[in-house]
C-alpha cells in the first residue's frame, strides 16, 4: 500500500505540472536573428514623419491559446516607449485592439520582448495582428525576417504631434516582419491523460487487494 500511495503522490505531482508555453508563430532565424533592414516606427514627437505605426498579421493553427508572449525583433535609434499591441482581424486589416503590453526600450538592436497577462484568448483557425504602436519620442524599425516568410503587413500615421491616423495602408504579400508569438494550449495536455489512466489503474489493483482479504 505504501508503494501504491508513492506512485500516487509522484503521478499526482506529474499531473499537476504546468504545461509550457508552444510557439503559435515564428519567423525568427537561427539564434533568433532577423534582417538589417526593415520599416520606420516613430512616436508622435519624433520631428520626421511623426507617430509611424507598422502592423504584421499572423494565423493560429488548430488549436486554441492563451497568450504568453510577443517578441518583435527591433532596431531603437532613438529610445522611448513601444506599445505591443494584440488586435483582431478586420476584413484584412488591424481591428479592436485585444491586449497592449507598454515596453519601455533602450537604443539597439534587440529582439523586444513583451510578456502577457496570460489571459487573452487565441481561438483556432483565426488571423490576428501585432501592431508597433510607437509613443513619445521613440524612433526605430521594425526589422524583416530573413526566412523568406511573406504575408500581409500594414502601416499608418498620424504625422507629428497627431493621434489622428489615416487608414492602414495594407501591403498584399509583403516580408513579413520578424517576430515570434507563444502561448498556452486550451487543450488538456497530454500527459494529465496518462496520468489519470495510471492513477485510476492504481486503484483497481488496490480495490482488487481488499477484496483478497
Amino acid at each position: 500500500m505504501k508503494t501504491q500511495l508513492i506512485v500516487t503522490a509522484i503521478v499526482l505531482s506529474f499531473a499537476a505540472a504546468p504545461s509550457q508555453a508552444d510557439v503559435i508563430f515564428s519567423n525568427l532565424g537561427a539564434g533568433d536573428t532577423f534582417s538589417a533592414a526593415g520599416r520606420i516606427f516613430q512616436g508622435e514627437s519624433v520631428g520626421t514623419i511623426g507617430n509611424v505605426d507598422q502592423a504584421a498579421s499572423f494565423s493560429v493553427g488548430g488549436t486554441s491559446y492563451l497568450l504568453d508572449s510577443l517578441e518583435l525583433g527591433v532596431n531603437v535609434t532613438s529610445a522611448g516607449p513601444l506599445d505591443v499591441i494584440l488586435a483582431a482581424d478586420n476584413g484584412g486589416e488591424p481591428g479592436a485592439e485585444l491586449e497592449a503590453i507598454s515596453l519601455n526600450l533602450a537604443v539597439g538592436e534587440q529582439l523586444a520582448l513583451a510578456s502577457a497577462a496570460g489571459t487573452t484568448m487565441l481561438d483556432a483557425n483565426t488571423t490576428y495582428w501585432v501592431i508597433a504602436d510607437a509613443k513619445g519620442s521613440i524612433d526605430g524599425g521594425w526589422r524583416f525576417n530573413t526566412t523568406g516568410d511573406v504575408g500581409l503587413t500594414a502601416g499608418r500615421s498620424a504625422g507629428v504631434g497627431s493621434t489622428n491616423y489615416g487608414d492602414w495602408n495594407l501591403r498584399p504579400d509583403d516580408d513579413r516582419y520578424a517576430f515570434r508569438v507563444q502561448g498556452t494550449p486550451m487543450e488538456i495536455p497530454e500527459p494529465t491523460s496518462v496520468a489519470l489512466f495510471v492513477i485510476a489503474g492504481i486503484g483497481a489493483t488496490a480495490l482488487r487487494l481488499r477484496k483478497r482479504d
